[in-house]
């Protein structure tokens, strides 16, 4: 565990790196307009790719080591066959929806529409893939098709777009490139799926009903908190580019990628912990829960603090590297800084409730707290500008985790809170 810890920390620090250089090229050769309207369009991607899954990736890590522990293990690789194939179904025609509302309702030309149609189910089967992967406890190769092989094919197709183009970047390259990017991330996590074995391919082999309506049911709980957790992630560029304007998205876009990197640490050990929690929770032990959770804890404190540190103090340094235009966004980027350290010392609360088969409590309160700040953000942004939207988002992103922790706390007993970290000190 120790060496997929530190191995998807590192996936995970060098996508964000590159994702970050690739944003200082969007900026600088694209201008803050095109930048702004490429945050809109992936905030879309990644708010949809949820909906598409229908929570199929979250119900495989669930199910997978129950199904193991039953001796199932036969209708374990089917499931997956059948989880591949319903995810994509649906990403097909969100894809489509979405071209169809680039196109018609925000003006896009139907370049960008289908490119953008394309990505969704791309995105979705990736998820997936990488779902039925990381359900098989091989987390180390499960972050490489999106953490790796993604940002390191998406900077490859940008830079040879810019090289062509003469310095200077579109829209319709930016987008497309990305659609690249993730043709060969699948690409990549099929060849392991096929090569381990992990899905039947046997058309003839059935799947109960029953099975089925079992991964459905969970999957319809967990998809409304995914949902949730995207939007308030991705609304603030979004809303920014509907009320305010491109230029406002890009700004807003540059201060919510720097500050997210406060939290990878926490994305990476989340992606880890789920398969050994489910585990856990299946034997009853729970005293591992809490070790895992704690240790879960303690590694992303103990990275997000320093990198918080870091980018408060060079924050002009970091956004002047966007464009001088970026300049004045320094106090907006330090108070997203504080409120993602505060994301961080809540801990892997909604990973801990959806495996506990709490998915239905999670859903709820993230739905509720989902369309507040939805509210929020329409009400902030129309009165106060990008500001109020900044403040409102600082807010959400720091509130949810800990009244998800809270409920941790007096559903389960565990406390996921970086107040956790007394058990290491009491062992």
């Amino acid at each position: 565990m120790k060496f997929a810890a530190i191995f998807v920390l590192f996936a995970n620090a060098f996508s964000a790196g590159m994702m970050f250089l690739i944003s200082l090229l969007i900026s600088r050769y694209g201008g803050k307009e095109i930048f702004g309207f490429f945050s809109v369009i992936l905030g879309l991607i990644v708010a949809a790719t949820p909906v598409a899954t229908f929570g199929m990736d979250a119900a495989i890590v669930r199910f997978l080591p129950v199904y193991r522990s039953e001796g199932r293990g036969s209708l374990v690789s089917r499931i997956q066959r059948f989880v591949l194939f319903f995810s994509g179904s649906i990403s097909l025609l969100g894809g489509l929806g979405l071209a169809v509302l680039l196109v018609n309702f925000r003006g896009y030309d139907w370049g960008i529409g289908i490119s953008t149609g394309v990505c969704l189910p791309l995105s979705v089967v990736l998820v997936v893939s990488q779902g039925i992967i990381r359900a098989n406890e091989n987390v180390s190769i499960a972050v490489m098709p999106e953490a790796i092989v993604r940002p390191l094919i998406f900077s490859i197709c940008i830079s040879v777009f810019l090289f062509a183009r003469m310095e200077t970047l579109s829209l319709i390259s930016i987008v497309f490139s990305y659609a690249i990017a993730l043709i060969f991330s699948n690409f990549f996590a099929f060849i392991v799926i096929i090569k381990k074995r992990y899905v039947d391919w046997n058309f003839e082999s059935r799947i109960g009903f029953k099975d089925i309506r079992l991964w459905l049911n969970v999957g319809a709980s967990v998809v409304f908190s995914n949902i949730s957790i995207s939007l308030i992630n991705q609304s603030p560029v979004i809303v920014a580019g509907i009320i305010l304007s491109a230029f406002d998205a890009g700004e807003i876009g540059a201060v919510s990628r720097l500050a997210m990197l406060v939290s990878f640490a926490l994305t990476a050990v989340n992606s880890i912990i789920t398969p050994f929690l489910s585990r856990a929770i299946i034997v009853g032990d729970k005293m591992e829960v809490q070790s895992i959770v704690t240790r879960a804890m303690a590694f992303s404190i103990f990275i997000a603090v320093p990198v918080c540190i870091v980018f408060y103090l060079f924050s002009p340094f970091l956004l002047s590297a966007f464009g001088a235009d970026y300049l004045k966004a320094v106090p907006f980027l330090r108070i997203m800084l504080c409120a993602y350290v505060v994301h961080v010392a809540a801990g892997p609360s909604i990973s801990l409730l959806n495996i506990s088969g709490l998915h239905k409590v999670t859903s709820r309160i993230m739905m509720l707290w989902t369309c507040l700040v939805l509210c929020g953000l329409l009400i902030s942004m129309t009165v106060y500008g990008i500001s109020g939207g900044v403040l409102v988002a600082a807010i959400s992103t720091a509130g949810y985790p800990l009244l998800l922790a809270v409920i941790c706390y007096k559903a389960l007993g565990i406390d996921t809170t970086i107040f956790s970290l007394r058990f290491l000190l009491q062992r």
